[in-house]
Protein backbone atom coordinates (compact mmCIF):
# COMPACT_ATOMS: atom_id res chain seq x y z
CA UNK A 1 0.00 0.00 0.00
CA UNK A 2 1.27 3.38 -0.91
CA UNK A 3 0.34 6.42 1.12
CA UNK A 4 0.55 9.90 -0.29
CA UNK A 5 0.89 12.86 1.96
CA UNK A 6 -0.17 16.28 0.81
CA UNK A 7 1.21 19.46 2.44
CA UNK A 8 -0.89 22.54 2.19
CA UNK A 9 0.94 25.40 0.38
CA UNK A 10 0.26 27.82 3.26
CA UNK A 11 1.82 25.40 5.75
CA UNK A 12 4.83 24.95 3.47
CA UNK A 13 5.30 28.75 3.30
CA UNK A 14 4.95 29.09 7.08
CA UNK A 15 7.58 26.40 7.65
CA UNK A 16 9.96 28.06 5.18
CA UNK A 17 9.55 31.45 6.88
CA UNK A 18 10.15 29.85 10.27
CA UNK A 19 13.36 28.22 9.04
CA UNK A 20 14.57 31.53 7.53
CA UNK A 21 13.84 33.41 10.74
CA UNK A 22 15.66 30.77 12.74
CA UNK A 23 18.67 30.94 10.43
CA UNK A 24 18.74 34.75 10.66
CA UNK A 25 18.54 34.65 14.45
CA UNK A 26 21.32 32.04 14.58
CA UNK A 27 23.53 34.25 12.39
CA UNK A 28 22.91 37.22 14.63
CA UNK A 29 23.68 35.22 17.75
CA UNK A 30 26.87 33.88 16.17
CA UNK A 31 27.96 37.39 15.17
CA UNK A 32 27.47 38.51 18.76
CA UNK A 33 30.14 36.08 19.88
CA UNK A 34 32.84 38.15 18.11
CA UNK A 35 35.78 39.32 20.20
CA UNK A 36 35.04 42.68 21.77
CA UNK A 37 37.62 45.07 23.32
CA UNK A 38 38.24 44.64 27.03
CA UNK A 39 39.06 47.53 29.43
CA UNK A 40 42.49 47.66 31.04
CA UNK A 41 44.77 49.99 29.10
CA UNK A 42 48.52 49.39 29.53
CA UNK A 43 50.75 52.38 30.16
CA UNK A 44 53.16 53.47 27.43
CA UNK A 45 56.74 52.28 27.87
CA UNK A 46 58.85 54.33 30.29
CA UNK A 47 62.65 54.68 30.44
CA UNK A 48 64.49 52.50 32.93
CA UNK A 49 66.31 55.39 34.70
CA UNK A 50 65.98 59.13 35.16
CA UNK A 51 68.43 61.16 33.07
CA UNK A 52 68.82 63.95 35.63
CA UNK A 53 69.32 61.72 38.67
CA UNK A 54 72.78 61.88 40.22
CA UNK A 55 74.60 58.75 41.39
CA UNK A 56 74.67 58.29 45.14
CA UNK A 57 72.05 61.02 45.70
CA UNK A 58 69.76 61.13 48.70
CA UNK A 59 66.10 60.16 48.40
CA UNK A 60 64.10 63.39 48.06
CA UNK A 61 60.81 61.74 49.06
CA UNK A 62 61.95 59.58 51.94
CA UNK A 63 63.85 62.20 53.96
CA UNK A 64 61.12 64.72 54.85
CA UNK A 65 61.89 65.20 58.55
CA UNK A 66 62.94 68.81 58.02
CA UNK A 67 59.77 69.55 56.08
CA UNK A 68 57.40 68.03 58.63
CA UNK A 69 58.93 69.75 61.67
CA UNK A 70 56.74 72.85 61.39
CA UNK A 71 53.45 72.75 63.35
CA UNK A 72 52.26 76.03 61.82
CA UNK A 73 52.59 74.64 58.29
CA UNK A 74 50.88 71.40 59.33
CA UNK A 75 47.96 73.42 60.70
CA UNK A 76 47.66 75.38 57.46
CA UNK A 77 47.64 72.17 55.42
CA UNK A 78 44.90 70.73 57.63
CA UNK A 79 42.82 73.90 57.18
CA UNK A 80 43.33 73.73 53.41
CA UNK A 81 42.21 70.10 53.28
CA UNK A 82 39.06 70.97 55.22
CA UNK A 83 38.09 74.30 53.64
CA UNK A 84 39.35 74.44 50.06
CA UNK A 85 36.59 74.76 47.46
CA UNK A 86 38.44 72.74 44.82
CA UNK A 87 38.62 69.75 47.15
CA UNK A 88 34.95 70.15 48.02
CA UNK A 89 34.05 70.13 44.32
CA UNK A 90 36.25 67.06 43.78
CA UNK A 91 34.47 65.28 46.62
CA UNK A 92 31.09 66.09 45.07
CA UNK A 93 32.27 64.77 41.69
CA UNK A 94 33.28 61.53 43.39
CA UNK A 95 29.86 61.30 44.99
CA UNK A 96 28.20 61.98 41.64
CA UNK A 97 30.24 59.28 39.90
CA UNK A 98 29.45 56.83 42.71
CA UNK A 99 25.73 57.50 42.37
CA UNK A 100 25.88 57.03 38.60
CA UNK A 101 27.72 53.73 39.06
CA UNK A 102 25.15 52.53 41.58
CA UNK A 103 22.36 53.53 39.19
CA UNK A 104 24.00 51.59 36.35
CA UNK A 105 24.33 48.47 38.51
CA UNK A 106 20.55 48.30 39.05
CA UNK A 107 19.40 45.50 36.73
CA UNK A 108 15.77 45.03 37.75
CA UNK A 109 13.18 47.56 36.57
CA UNK A 110 10.06 47.48 38.80
CA UNK A 111 6.84 49.13 37.71
CA UNK A 112 3.41 49.78 39.17
CA UNK A 113 0.24 51.14 37.62
CA UNK A 114 -3.28 52.06 38.66
CA UNK A 115 -5.93 53.07 36.12
CA UNK A 116 -9.57 53.99 36.11
CA UNK A 117 -12.00 54.17 33.21
CA UNK A 118 -15.46 55.65 32.80
CA UNK A 119 -17.65 54.91 29.78
CA UNK A 120 -21.18 55.87 28.72
CA UNK A 121 -22.90 54.69 25.54
CA UNK A 122 -24.06 57.45 23.22
CA UNK A 123 -27.04 55.50 21.79
CA UNK A 124 -27.99 52.47 23.96
CA UNK A 125 -29.90 49.74 22.08
CA UNK A 126 -33.62 49.16 22.60
CA UNK A 127 -34.24 52.54 24.08
CA UNK A 128 -32.56 51.56 27.33
CA UNK A 129 -31.51 54.42 29.57
CA UNK A 130 -27.91 55.52 29.38
CA UNK A 131 -25.82 54.23 32.25
CA UNK A 132 -22.25 54.96 33.14
CA UNK A 133 -19.83 52.07 33.43
CA UNK A 134 -16.68 52.50 35.54
CA UNK A 135 -13.77 50.08 35.81
CA UNK A 136 -10.53 49.93 37.82
CA UNK A 137 -7.30 48.06 37.22
CA UNK A 138 -3.93 47.79 38.95
CA UNK A 139 -0.74 45.90 38.19
CA UNK A 140 2.76 45.28 39.56
CA UNK A 141 5.59 44.22 37.30
CA UNK A 142 9.31 43.77 37.01
CA UNK A 143 11.61 43.71 33.98
CA UNK A 144 15.04 42.22 33.48
CA UNK A 145 17.36 42.28 30.48
CA UNK A 146 19.70 39.36 29.91
CA UNK A 147 23.17 40.73 29.18
CA UNK A 148 24.00 38.50 26.22
CA UNK A 149 26.89 40.47 24.76
CA UNK A 150 28.17 42.43 27.74
CA UNK A 151 26.47 45.70 26.85
CA UNK A 152 25.23 46.32 30.37
CA UNK A 153 28.53 45.14 31.83
CA UNK A 154 30.32 47.62 29.56
CA UNK A 155 28.15 50.44 30.88
CA UNK A 156 28.99 49.42 34.45
CA UNK A 157 32.68 49.18 33.57
CA UNK A 158 32.60 52.63 31.98
CA UNK A 159 30.96 54.19 35.04
CA UNK A 160 33.52 52.47 37.29
CA UNK A 161 36.30 53.97 35.17
CA UNK A 162 34.69 57.40 35.48
CA UNK A 163 34.64 56.94 39.25
CA UNK A 164 38.35 56.11 39.22
CA UNK A 165 38.97 59.21 37.11
CA UNK A 166 37.07 61.36 39.62
CA UNK A 167 39.08 59.88 42.49
CA UNK A 168 42.31 60.56 40.62
CA UNK A 169 41.13 64.15 39.99
CA UNK A 170 40.60 64.57 43.73
CA UNK A 171 44.07 63.21 44.48
CA UNK A 172 45.64 65.55 41.91
CA UNK A 173 43.73 68.53 43.31
CA UNK A 174 44.90 67.67 46.81
CA UNK A 175 48.54 67.42 45.71
CA UNK A 176 48.32 70.74 43.88
CA UNK A 177 46.61 72.42 46.82
CA UNK A 178 49.19 71.27 49.34
CA UNK A 179 52.01 72.28 47.01
CA UNK A 180 50.57 75.78 46.60
CA UNK A 181 50.06 76.18 50.36
CA UNK A 182 53.65 75.11 51.02
CA UNK A 183 55.00 77.48 48.36
CA UNK A 184 53.00 80.45 49.69
CA UNK A 185 54.03 79.67 53.26
CA UNK A 186 57.72 79.42 52.40
CA UNK A 187 57.58 82.57 50.28
CA UNK A 188 56.11 84.39 53.28
CA UNK A 189 58.87 83.01 55.49
CA UNK A 190 61.63 83.99 53.04
CA UNK A 191 60.14 87.46 52.60
CA UNK A 192 60.07 87.87 56.37
CA UNK A 193 63.75 86.99 56.70
CA UNK A 194 64.72 89.10 53.69
CA UNK A 195 62.77 92.07 55.05
CA UNK A 196 65.07 92.29 58.07
CA UNK A 197 68.17 92.11 55.85
CA UNK A 198 66.67 94.63 53.41
CA UNK A 199 66.00 97.12 56.18
CA UNK A 200 69.60 96.82 57.38
CA UNK A 201 70.80 97.27 53.82
CA UNK A 202 68.56 100.32 53.32
CA UNK A 203 69.88 102.04 56.45
CA UNK A 204 73.44 101.17 55.49
CA UNK A 205 73.03 102.58 51.96
CA UNK A 206 71.59 105.81 53.31
CA UNK A 207 74.63 106.20 55.53
CA UNK A 208 76.86 105.27 52.63
CA UNK A 209 75.27 107.93 50.41
CA UNK A 210 75.85 110.60 53.06
CA UNK A 211 79.47 109.50 53.52
CA UNK A 212 80.02 109.52 49.76
CA UNK A 213 78.72 113.07 49.46
CA UNK A 214 81.05 114.16 52.22
CA UNK A 215 84.08 112.57 50.57
CA UNK A 216 83.13 114.14 47.23
CA UNK A 217 82.99 117.57 48.85
CA UNK A 218 86.40 116.88 50.38
CA UNK A 219 87.72 116.05 46.92
CA UNK A 220 88.56 112.44 47.81
CA UNK A 221 86.09 110.91 45.31
CA UNK A 222 84.80 111.81 41.90
CA UNK A 223 81.26 113.28 41.72
CA UNK A 224 80.06 110.22 39.77
CA UNK A 225 80.38 108.16 42.98
CA UNK A 226 77.40 110.04 44.43
CA UNK A 227 75.22 108.83 41.57
CA UNK A 228 76.42 105.27 42.08
CA UNK A 229 75.64 105.42 45.79
CA UNK A 230 72.20 106.89 45.04
CA UNK A 231 71.51 104.09 42.55
CA UNK A 232 72.48 101.51 45.16
CA UNK A 233 70.13 103.16 47.66
CA UNK A 234 67.34 103.14 45.09
CA UNK A 235 67.84 99.41 44.52
CA UNK A 236 67.59 98.80 48.27
CA UNK A 237 64.35 100.80 48.49
CA UNK A 238 62.85 98.96 45.50
CA UNK A 239 63.86 95.59 46.96
CA UNK A 240 62.21 96.37 50.28
CA UNK A 241 59.02 97.53 48.53
CA UNK A 242 59.00 94.38 46.39
CA UNK A 243 59.40 92.17 49.44
CA UNK A 244 56.45 93.77 51.18
CA UNK A 245 54.32 93.50 48.04
CA UNK A 246 55.30 89.84 47.71
CA UNK A 247 54.28 89.32 51.33
CA UNK A 248 50.82 90.75 50.68
CA UNK A 249 50.41 88.67 47.51
CA UNK A 250 51.41 85.48 49.33
CA UNK A 251 48.91 86.23 52.09
CA UNK A 252 46.17 86.78 49.51
CA UNK A 253 47.10 83.46 47.90
CA UNK A 254 46.86 81.69 51.25
CA UNK A 255 43.51 83.32 51.95
CA UNK A 256 42.20 82.04 48.63
CA UNK A 257 43.50 78.52 49.24
CA UNK A 258 42.04 78.42 52.76
CA UNK A 259 38.75 80.01 51.68
CA UNK A 260 39.25 82.91 54.10
CA UNK A 261 38.72 86.64 53.62
CA UNK A 262 41.85 88.74 53.03
CA UNK A 263 44.44 89.22 54.41
CA UNK A 264 44.40 85.50 55.24
CA UNK A 265 45.26 83.59 58.42
CA UNK A 266 46.18 85.74 61.41
CA UNK A 267 48.48 85.65 63.29
CA UNK A 268 51.06 83.85 61.18
CA UNK A 269 54.79 83.55 61.85
CA UNK A 270 56.07 81.45 58.93
CA UNK A 271 59.59 80.12 58.84
CA UNK A 272 61.71 78.58 56.14
CA UNK A 273 63.46 75.29 57.02
CA UNK A 274 66.65 76.27 58.77
CA UNK A 275 68.74 73.74 56.94
CA UNK A 276 69.22 73.55 53.22
CA UNK A 277 67.91 70.65 51.15
CA UNK A 278 70.30 67.75 50.45
CA UNK A 279 73.02 68.85 48.06
CA UNK A 280 72.01 65.96 45.79
CA UNK A 281 68.66 64.26 45.68
CA UNK A 282 66.81 61.77 43.56
CA UNK A 283 63.22 60.97 42.73
CA UNK A 284 63.05 57.98 45.07
CA UNK A 285 61.52 55.62 42.47
CA UNK A 286 62.01 54.61 38.87
CA UNK A 287 59.99 56.13 36.03
CA UNK A 288 57.59 53.18 35.80
CA UNK A 289 56.74 53.33 39.53
CA UNK A 290 56.29 57.11 39.35
CA UNK A 291 53.89 56.84 36.42
CA UNK A 292 51.83 54.20 38.20
CA UNK A 293 51.15 56.40 41.22
CA UNK A 294 50.74 59.82 39.63
CA UNK A 295 47.07 60.96 39.82
CA UNK A 296 47.11 62.64 36.40
CA UNK A 297 48.35 59.42 34.77
CA UNK A 298 45.78 57.40 36.70
CA UNK A 299 43.04 59.72 35.49
CA UNK A 300 44.16 59.51 31.84
CA UNK A 301 44.32 55.73 32.13
CA UNK A 302 40.81 55.62 33.61
CA UNK A 303 39.59 57.73 30.69
CA UNK A 304 41.06 55.17 28.28
CA UNK A 305 39.28 52.39 30.19
CA UNK A 306 36.02 54.33 30.01
CA UNK A 307 36.45 54.85 26.25
CA UNK A 308 37.15 51.13 25.81
CA UNK A 309 34.00 50.30 27.72
CA UNK A 310 31.96 52.68 25.56
CA UNK A 311 33.36 51.05 22.43
CA UNK A 312 32.43 47.66 23.85
CA UNK A 313 28.91 48.95 24.46
CA UNK A 314 28.68 50.42 20.96
CA UNK A 315 29.64 47.03 19.50
CA UNK A 316 27.13 45.23 21.68
CA UNK A 317 24.37 47.63 20.61
CA UNK A 318 24.44 45.94 17.20
CA UNK A 319 23.28 42.56 18.53
CA UNK A 320 19.85 41.36 19.70
CA UNK A 321 18.55 42.22 23.15
CA UNK A 322 16.65 39.63 25.15
CA UNK A 323 14.56 40.91 28.03
CA UNK A 324 11.96 39.35 30.32
CA UNK A 325 9.07 40.87 32.16
CA UNK A 326 6.59 39.57 34.70
CA UNK A 327 3.49 41.29 36.00
CA UNK A 328 0.55 40.61 38.28
CA UNK A 329 -2.62 42.61 37.85
CA UNK A 330 -6.37 42.62 38.23
CA UNK A 331 -9.32 44.86 37.69
CA UNK A 332 -13.07 45.17 37.27
CA UNK A 333 -16.07 47.28 38.08
CA UNK A 334 -16.28 46.09 41.70
CA UNK A 335 -13.75 45.26 44.37
CA UNK A 336 -14.89 41.64 44.35
CA UNK A 337 -13.88 41.40 40.68
CA UNK A 338 -10.27 42.13 41.64
CA UNK A 339 -10.00 38.91 43.60
CA UNK A 340 -12.02 36.91 41.10
CA UNK A 341 -10.07 37.93 37.99
CA UNK A 342 -6.34 38.08 38.81
CA UNK A 343 -4.01 38.04 35.84
CA UNK A 344 -0.35 37.01 35.85
CA UNK A 345 1.78 37.44 32.76
CA UNK A 346 5.32 36.39 31.85
CA UNK A 347 6.76 37.74 28.61
CA UNK A 348 10.03 37.58 26.71
CA UNK A 349 11.05 40.21 24.18
CA UNK A 350 13.78 39.84 21.55
CA UNK A 351 14.75 43.11 19.86
CA UNK A 352 16.97 43.12 16.77
CA UNK A 353 18.56 46.59 16.38
CA UNK A 354 20.68 45.63 13.37
CA UNK A 355 18.07 47.09 11.03
CA UNK A 356 19.30 50.61 11.95
CA UNK A 357 22.79 49.65 10.80
CA UNK A 358 23.84 53.10 9.58
CA UNK A 359 23.24 54.78 12.94
CA UNK A 360 24.90 51.89 14.75
CA UNK A 361 27.98 52.19 12.52
CA UNK A 362 28.25 55.91 13.28
CA UNK A 363 27.95 55.27 17.02
CA UNK A 364 30.68 52.62 16.85
CA UNK A 365 32.97 54.90 14.80
CA UNK A 366 32.43 57.75 17.26
CA UNK A 367 33.32 55.45 20.16
CA UNK A 368 36.46 54.28 18.36
CA UNK A 369 37.49 57.92 17.72
CA UNK A 370 36.95 58.72 21.39
CA UNK A 371 39.17 55.78 22.31
CA UNK A 372 41.94 57.00 20.02
CA UNK A 373 41.72 60.49 21.54
CA UNK A 374 41.90 59.05 25.05
CA UNK A 375 44.92 56.93 24.11
CA UNK A 376 46.73 59.98 22.69
CA UNK A 377 45.86 61.96 25.82
CA UNK A 378 47.36 59.18 27.96
CA UNK A 379 50.58 59.25 25.95
CA UNK A 380 50.72 63.04 26.28
CA UNK A 381 50.20 62.91 30.05
CA UNK A 382 52.90 60.26 30.42
CA UNK A 383 55.36 62.32 28.37
CA UNK A 384 54.61 65.47 30.37
CA UNK A 385 54.98 63.57 33.64
CA UNK A 386 58.41 62.27 32.65
CA UNK A 387 59.53 65.73 31.54
CA UNK A 388 58.24 67.29 34.76
CA UNK A 389 60.31 64.97 36.95
CA UNK A 390 63.38 65.35 34.75
CA UNK A 391 63.00 69.15 34.84
CA UNK A 392 62.78 69.15 38.64
CA UNK A 393 65.88 66.96 38.89
CA UNK A 394 67.88 69.14 36.50
CA UNK A 395 66.74 72.33 38.22
CA UNK A 396 67.76 70.84 41.55
CA UNK A 397 71.23 70.09 40.24
CA UNK A 398 71.55 73.64 38.88
CA UNK A 399 70.46 75.09 42.23
CA UNK A 400 73.03 72.91 43.99
CA UNK A 401 75.77 74.40 41.86
CA UNK A 402 74.46 77.92 42.49
CA UNK A 403 74.35 77.29 46.24
CA UNK A 404 77.95 76.07 46.17
CA UNK A 405 79.04 79.18 44.26
CA UNK A 406 77.08 81.44 46.60
CA UNK A 407 78.65 79.77 49.65
CA UNK A 408 82.08 80.72 48.32
CA UNK A 409 80.96 84.30 47.71
CA UNK A 410 79.41 84.55 51.19
CA UNK A 411 82.58 83.30 52.89
CA UNK A 412 84.64 85.82 50.97
CA UNK A 413 82.22 88.65 51.79
CA UNK A 414 82.27 87.77 55.50
CA UNK A 415 86.07 87.67 55.54
CA UNK A 416 86.25 90.96 53.66
CA UNK A 417 83.91 92.60 56.17
CA UNK A 418 85.99 91.27 59.08
CA UNK A 419 89.19 92.66 57.61
CA UNK A 420 87.51 95.97 56.78
CA UNK A 421 86.34 96.27 60.39
CA UNK A 422 89.88 95.70 61.63
CA UNK A 423 91.32 98.25 59.23
CA UNK A 424 88.60 100.76 60.20
CA UNK A 425 89.57 100.40 63.87
CA UNK A 426 93.19 100.93 62.89
CA UNK A 427 92.27 104.03 60.88
CA UNK A 428 93.57 102.55 57.65
CA UNK A 429 90.32 103.01 55.71
CA UNK A 430 87.33 105.34 55.81
CA UNK A 431 83.93 104.28 57.16
CA UNK A 432 82.49 104.44 53.65
CA UNK A 433 84.83 101.64 52.59
CA UNK A 434 83.71 99.57 55.57
CA UNK A 435 80.06 100.21 54.70
CA UNK A 436 80.64 98.95 51.19
CA UNK A 437 82.15 95.74 52.55
CA UNK A 438 79.17 95.23 54.85
CA UNK A 439 76.78 95.97 51.99
CA UNK A 440 78.47 93.25 49.93
CA UNK A 441 78.01 90.77 52.80
CA UNK A 442 74.31 91.62 53.15
CA UNK A 443 73.90 91.23 49.39
CA UNK A 444 75.47 87.77 49.54
CA UNK A 445 73.23 86.79 52.47
CA UNK A 446 70.10 87.85 50.59
CA UNK A 447 71.26 85.88 47.56
CA UNK A 448 71.81 82.86 49.80
CA UNK A 449 68.32 83.18 51.23
CA UNK A 450 66.74 83.43 47.79
CA UNK A 451 68.63 80.36 46.59
CA UNK A 452 67.58 78.43 49.72
CA UNK A 453 63.95 79.33 49.03
CA UNK A 454 64.25 78.22 45.40
CA UNK A 455 65.88 74.97 46.51
CA UNK A 456 63.05 74.13 48.90
CA UNK A 457 60.44 75.08 46.31
CA UNK A 458 62.22 72.77 43.88
CA UNK A 459 62.11 70.07 46.55
CA UNK A 460 58.36 70.53 46.89
CA UNK A 461 57.96 70.44 43.11
CA UNK A 462 59.93 67.22 42.86
CA UNK A 463 57.91 65.62 45.66
CA UNK A 464 54.67 66.57 43.92
CA UNK A 465 55.99 65.44 40.53
CA UNK A 466 56.62 61.93 41.80
CA UNK A 467 53.29 62.01 43.72
CA UNK A 468 55.20 60.86 46.77
CA UNK A 469 54.77 61.10 50.48
CA UNK A 470 56.02 63.60 53.01
CA UNK A 471 54.24 66.93 53.05
CA UNK A 472 52.46 66.15 49.79
CA UNK A 473 50.68 63.12 51.27
CA UNK A 474 47.30 63.88 52.75
CA UNK A 475 43.95 62.40 53.45
CA UNK A 476 41.44 62.29 50.60
CA UNK A 477 38.57 64.76 50.64
CA UNK A 478 35.65 63.60 52.74
CA UNK A 479 32.57 62.41 50.93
Amino acid sequence: MTMKTTIHPAARMTARMTMQSTALLAALLTAGCAQLPQPGAPLPAAPALWQGEADGAADAVAADAALLADPALDALLAQADAANRDLAQAALRIRQATQQLQSTELRLSPSASLSSGLSRPLDPPGGLPRRNSQSWSASLGVGYELDLWGRLAAQTSGQAAQLRAAQADAAAARLLLRSRVIEAYWQLAAAREQDALAQQQLALNRELLAATRLRVREGKLLPIEVDRAAATLQQAEVRLADLRADTLLARLQLALLLDQPPPGPQPLAPRLPSSEPPTRWRAGAGPAAVLERRPDVQRARAQVDAALARLHGAEAERYPRLSFSASLGSGGERASDWLANPLATLAANLAVPLIDWRRLDLQRDAARTELELAALALREVVALALVEVETALLEGERLRQQLDANATRLREAQETERLAALRLEAGAIARADFLQARNARLEAEQGRLQLRLRAWLNRAQLTRAVAGGGLMAGRPPAL
